[in-house]
């Protein structure tokens, strides 16, 4: 084996090496569970188009059930973030001219402050499966346990960009498990912000917190098959879903 060659093999180890690290530190759930957790049973992705007073306009939902089988009653705080990967056919130097068509990911949380006409067009869709729906502010509340006081509810979006090909949910409120780890970028002589309890909502926010308060999260990785033009109609192929820390 020549130097150029031992030198590559070498620089391909150390590159493999490196990935691998970076892998493992990230944070991850705990083997088993270490808290509470809720049984979550989700709807496929559903298309539906409302009129709110701007002519038809589309969302993106889906129905899920909750059910608190935990032993103890569970304030459920779920806070639910969609995650698309947007492509575009952009050459490196178009990017650098015009960041805006370069490929990029858009975060969208789910839409809490629904107006009323697109929850009414999907309860009414959805009345004789789904009697007892509830909207997203409702969903907010205690849950008590058993079978018989499980929560149904709804998660809605706006619509997607055609040029999404791949998008994740995350969904977090359905296992009480956190990990707090130290912000490298924490500065002791400025100010640190009120403190933020894992499943409480809150206005405030701290932008140099000592901590970061990770919890376990669902996530729900999707794809999109198609290209711009089809994936209109295109229905979510969901992948493997798991357990993040987030």
């Amino acid at each position: 084996m020549n130097r150029t060659r031992v030198a590559i093999v070498g620089a391909v180890t150390l590159v493999v090496l490196a990935s691998a690290e970076a892998v493992r530190a990230q944070p991850e759930p705990s083997p088993s569970p270490v808290a509470w957790e809720l049984k979550f049973e989700p709807t496929p992705p559903m298309r539906i188009q409302v009129d709110v007073g701007k002519g038809p306009q589309t969302y993106w939902y889906i129905l899920y059930s909750v059910t608190n089988d935990t032993g103890k009653d569970i304030d459920f705080y779920p806070e639910i973030t969609r995650v698309s990967e947007i492509e575009t056919e952009a050459t490196v130097e178009q990017a650098k001219k015009q960041p805006a068509v370069a490929p990029h990911l858009a975060v969208d949380p789910a839409l809490v402050g629904l107006h009323s006409k697109v929850f009414k067009a999907i309860q009414e869709r959805h009345a004789k499966t789904h009697p007892f729906l509830k909207p997203p502010v409702e969903a907010i509340s205690r849950l008590l346990q058993g079978r018989d006081n499980a929560l149904t509810s709804v998660m809605v979006f706006s619509d997607l960009d055609p040029r999404v090909s791949k998008f994740t949910l995350y969904i977090t409120g359905l296992s009480g498990e956190i990990q707090a780890k130290p912000n490298p970028g924490y500065d002791p002589k400025r100010p640190s912000g009120p403190e933020i309890k894992p499943g409480v909502p809150t206005t405030q926010k701290d932008d140099n917190p000592k901590f970061f308060v990770l919890r376990k999260t669902l996530a729900m990785p999707y794809t999109l098959p198609g290209d711009a033009k089809t994936r209109k109609t295109a229905e979510p192929k969901l992948g493997k879903m798991d357990w993040v820390m987030r």
